[in-house]
């Protein structure tokens, strides 16, 4: 039985680390969901607090990386809400739309073009809508590095309190 609640912590992780790049898969809920299978399937005497108190807080910081990385690079480059409410519709339309076509780079593409094409709606000249559709790409790189480093924080610490 312990073999099997280790499998599923595993996949756990590896779907939170999916999560970054698949924006409807919940990747800090799955972090959390392995740290607690642990804790209540195996935990023996379980994971203390001083475990609890900094994960906490790492998530605080993984929920917000996106929420900060997206505010700086929009308005950066020009953009407002509609710009970061447009990437969004990008981030999930594009894989839907584009998947079949640019494979794992619609979730690139897809953003660029939604906002490239709200903006230019918008009448915003091109130069600064294609700067605009550039930064929210970056806005997308950069949170994902930082979850995929936060996420490797947080699972390398659950691995060295439970070894």
């Amino acid at each position: 039985m312990t073999i099997i609640v280790w499998v599923i912590i595993c996949l756990l992780f590896a779907l939170s680390l999916a999560g970054v790049f698949v924006p409807v898969i919940p990747d800090a809920l799955l972090v959390w969901g392995a740290f607690l299978l642990y804790q209540f399937g195996i935990g023996h005497p379980g994971l203390p607090w001083y475990f609890w108190v900094p994960m906490t807080l790492l998530t605080l910081l993984l929920i917000g990386a996106d929420m900060l990385s997206n505010m700086y690079f929009v308005k950066k480059y020009g953009g407002d809400k509609w710009t970061a409410a447009s990437s969004i519709v990008g981030i999930i339309g594009g894989p839907l739309l584009l998947g079949v076509f640019l494979g794992p780079f619609a979730i690139l593409v897809g953003p660029f073009l939604a906002v490239m094409l709200l903006e230019l709606a918008r009448r915003t000249k091109g130069k600064k809508a294609l700067a605009i559709a550039f930064g929210t790409v970056l806005a997308f790189l950069s949170s994902a590095a930082a979850k995929i480093v936060i996420q490797l924080v947080m699972i390398t610490w659950f691995i060295i309190q439970v070894a």
